[in-house]
């Protein structure tokens, strides 16, 4: 008799708080409802419904998670409201205000549909699409929240980019693309063209780069692409990305697309492409590409310089001097032509292990002004210096000790 009074009680117990969770949800609805309420009567009522979020009796509910989700609206609708008039508002809160209550309106969706039933309990199908029939409850509203704010997504998207909240920046420009190209958007008429889409997928893919997500800025970056936004800030950024994935297949890939479009403009396209073919092996298209690109630049003294290198690993040093002389005469701070020049000549004076004879000693004297100043330009280059050390040792130079 004992238990079962205890079971009656705990059922009793039990069945009085799952009523006073639903209470709470309609004491809620109503507090939000009417006249606009300040920012605080906002929170707090934001405060109440989380204990709704988490209870067995009404987690589940629909419209538990679109009352949570309206309120988080409210404050950031309340927070722009005050802004308008001139009051100085926390930026960053009301984004997440935004964000939050968008994330709390998609389980709401989520939980708005419900099977419709027959007589005897068995589904329903439609006819015409033979797909089942769902009824929804607060869908409508809930889109036409998510619809309206379309703007207010870009606009928090920029604020937390500003702030170097790359996270919520990526967060809040993927809403705004999925949103801006969602049914609902078509059905309202707010939806946007396929270019504008593709301007804030490239800055959703920076938000991912700064965030070092590079998975996710190889992504974006690829979608921005396929929409029409084909920057040269765009490729720049999607190649640095794949050099931090180590994808070289997929960044020569997008090296040559953006060569083929933005043609000679940047010799770092066509230093990937050389690179890739020489070490392929494939030196006629790597020397097609450079005589291309020399006769619409003859003044980028790096095309020179991979000319040089080419022909250096193709032909021999004699024929491969020219080009990193031009090269140097082009931009005699490049480093890395100095370098090549000044190398050049050094294994020139060592080609038949005459390290000491004049025609070496000649030879030496002609490289080091080029070894020595491409190495106050890349003073960490190893290479440059074993190859100073290897000349001042050979020429007794006391500068050896400098190194």
């Amino acid at each position: 008799m004992k238990k079962i009074v205890l079971v009656s009680f705990m059922f009793f117990v039990s069945a009085v708080f799952a009523l006073a969770q639903h209470r709470l949800v309609t004491e809620v609805k109503k507090e939000i409802s009417g006249m606009t309420l300040t920012v605080d009567n906002y929170k707090n009522s934001l405060k109440k419904i989380k204990k709704a979020l988490d209870n067995e009796e009404t987690k589940d509910k629909a419209e538990t998670w679109w009352i949570a989700g309206k309120i988080q609206f409210a404050i950031y609708d309340k927070m722009m409201a005050n802004k308008a008039v001139g009051d100085k508002i926390n930026s960053t809160e009301a984004g997440l205000a935004l964000i939050d209550g968008y994330d709390k309106l998609q389980v709401a969706l989520n939980k708005d549909t419900t099977i419709i039933l027959d007589k005897k309990g068995n589904q329903v199908f439609d006819k015409k699409t033979g797909k089942i029939k769902v009824k929804t409850k607060y869908s409508r509203e809930i889109m036409n929240k998510i619809v309206d704010h379309l703007v207010d997504y870009s606009a928090v998207a920029g604020d937390f980019y500003l702030v170097g909240d790359w996270n919520n920046a990526y967060k809040a420009w993927d809403i705004y693309c999925s949103t801006a190209k969602c049914p609902w958007a078509i059905k309202k008429k707010v939806n946007e063209l396929d270019s504008v889409i593709g301007y804030y997928r490239f800055f959703q893919g920076l938000a991912a780069y700064q965030n070092k997500d590079y998975v996710n800025a190889v992504v974006q970056l690829a979608n921005a692409r396929n929409l029409g936004f084909r920057k040269k800030v765009l490729y720049d950024t999607w190649i640095d990305a794949l050099i931090k994935q180590q994808d070289t297949i997929y960044m020569v890939s997008v090296a040559h697309e953006a060569h083929d479009m933005l043609g000679a403009k940047d010799p770092r396209y066509v230093r990937i492409l050389i690179n890739h073919y020489l070490k392929a092996k494939r030196y006629d298209e790597a020397n097609s590409l450079l005589d291309e690109v020399i006769k619409s630049d003859s003044t980028v003294a790096e095309y020179y310089d991979l000319k040089g290198r080419l022909a250096e690993t193709q032909e021999s040093i004699d024929v491969a001097l020219p080009f990193y002389r031009k090269a140097v005469e082009l931009n005699p701070d490049f480093g890395m032509a100095l370098f090549d020049l000044g190398n050049a000549l050094y294994n020139k004076a060592i080609a038949n292990n005459e390290h000491r004879s004049k025609d070496a000693i000649i030879l030496y004297d002609e490289a080091l002004p080029y070894l020595e100043k491409a190495h106050q330009l890349m003073p960490h280059d190893e290479n440059i210096k074993k190859i100073l050390s290897r000349i001042y040792y050979v020429t007794g130079s006391k500068k050896i000790d400098e190194l």
